[in-house]
């Protein structure tokens, strides 16, 4: 009896086994009816069982039928599950037949399904789920590729500049760099804002050789977008290189000599050379070539005016150039003791200021015309432009003693503000 109860136990076990692994090949069966919801019934009874669950048919099966369902739903999550799945597989079988043979099909469309997710979230502005998924993305591709089973996913480039640019907004800058950079590496030609997200991350960063290196980059391959020519000024701004940024804005305007928009940007550039300011606003030491600058800014603003006589912001700036240089002088006359006072310097540098403030005042009037012609529709950067031009004139005419027109200019402050 005893030898017939010891076999019977054994027969009992083997049908056991062998209803399980049923269990796969029917859910693998309902996977292609797309019967679903029997698919994962059938193939959690076989991961519950303990002769089946450690098979690498089970985990590939149970691979296939969350595949299935998360194509079908667009679900990331049981994407992500049928790839872990489909990972233990391989990881007890490494040349599973059935991987050898589709598994390729089925890691792209998990690829597909978790990449699609991440542009759905990047549409919503949802940055950090955007780079999550992207970022899953990308880690199916990376273990399939590596696996050697005859078949690869190709590199998407496009995202994995939107995995970059996910990175940057949900502020993983370090992750957005390794991103973007690899873009840049690909070629990548669909977004000129990656070389310009780019260059400002490695800004931040303080990395001024890749800084440079992107914005470069930018410009060849973007030859038309003007974003990278500003960039680059700033850039050698920024780095103190004014040299190479005088070359640069030197070279615009020779280009373009009749351009208003561009004599005028340089004439601004090359004034806020020779009038450096900290961080905190406040004036820096004059570079050695402070007359020099100051000469090309006035013949810049003088050029821009005949290009364009009503524009008031070019008014403005060639009326501030003479302002501030009659400012300098007679902070220079202030700090004089009462004996220097009276002495011929005092009167030169009285001289100056005079003449200088005459000589912007016409300017400033002009500016001041154009600007209240067109009040109602100021952008803020030119209500404060027009705001620092009737202060100005306030000063210039309380120095005349020219009350009546320091009242004027008094009560367009007020409806200003």
């Amino acid at each position: 009896m005893k030898k017939l109860l010891v076999s019977f136990i054994f027969c009992s076990v083997g049908v056991s086994a062998m209803a399980q692994r049923a269990k796969v090949n029917s859910a693998d069966e309902a996977v292609k009816s797309n019967d679903l919801v029997k698919a994962k019934a059938d193939i959690q009874a076989a991961l519950e069982n303990e002769k089946t669950k450690n098979e690498a048919k089970t985990w590939y099966v149970k691979g296939k039928v969350f595949e299935a369902s998360a194509t079908k739903d667009k679900n990331s999550a049981e994407a992500m599950e049928a790839f872990q799945a489909y990972k233990k597989a391989l990881e007890i079988n490494p040349k599973l037949p059935e991987a050898l043979l589709e598994l390729n099909r089925g890691m792209f469309n998990l690829y597909a399904t978790v990449g699609n997710v991440g542009y759905g979230n990047l549409n919503d502005q949802k940055w950090d789920s955007a780079y999550g998924h992207f970022s899953e993305a990308f880690s199916i591709a990376e273990f399939y590729n590596g696996k050697n089973l005859g078949g690869t996913i190709p590199t998407d480039t496009s995202m994995t500049f939107y995995a970059g640019y996910a990175a940057n907004m949900a502020g993983k800058k370090d992750d957005a760099i390794t991103y973007l950079k690899k873009a840049a590496d690909l070629q990548f030609k669909g977004e000129p804002a990656l070389f310009v997200i780019l260059a400002q991350a490695y800004e931040e960063k303080g990395d001024n050789a890749n800084w440079l290196k992107a914005i470069e980059d930018g410009k060849k391959m973007f030859p038309k977008d003007k974003r990278f020519n500003d960039m680059e000024m700033i850039y050698y701004s920024k780095t103190g290189k004014t040299s190479e940024l005088l070359t640069m804005l030197e070279k615009k305007v020779q280009e373009n000599p009749n351009d208003f928009q561009t004599v005028l940007d340089y004439g601004i550039r090359v004034d806020n050379l020779a009038n450096p300011h900290t961080e905190k606003n406040e004036d820096a030491p004059k570079p050695a070539n402070y007359d020099e600058l100051m000469g090309k800014a006035e013949g810049a603003y003088k050029k821009a005016i005949e290009l364009k006589a009503d524009d008031a912001t070019a008014n403005f700036q060639l009326g501030a150039l003479y302002f501030n240089r009659a400012v300098g002088f007679n902070k220079e006359l202030n700090g004089m003791d009462s004996k220097q006072q009276s002495s011929p310097k005092a009167k030169e540098l009285q001289t100056k200021v005079e003449g200088l403030m005459n000589t912007a005042l016409p300017f400033f009037e002009k500016a001041d015309e154009n600007f209240t012609a067109k009040a109602a529709s100021l952008e803020p950067s030119d209500k404060q432009t027009y705001e620092s031009c009737l202060y100005a004139l306030q000063k210039i005419y309380a120095i005349k003693n020219q009350t009546d027109k320091v009242e004027a200019v008094k009560k367009k402050l007020d409806n200003l503000k």
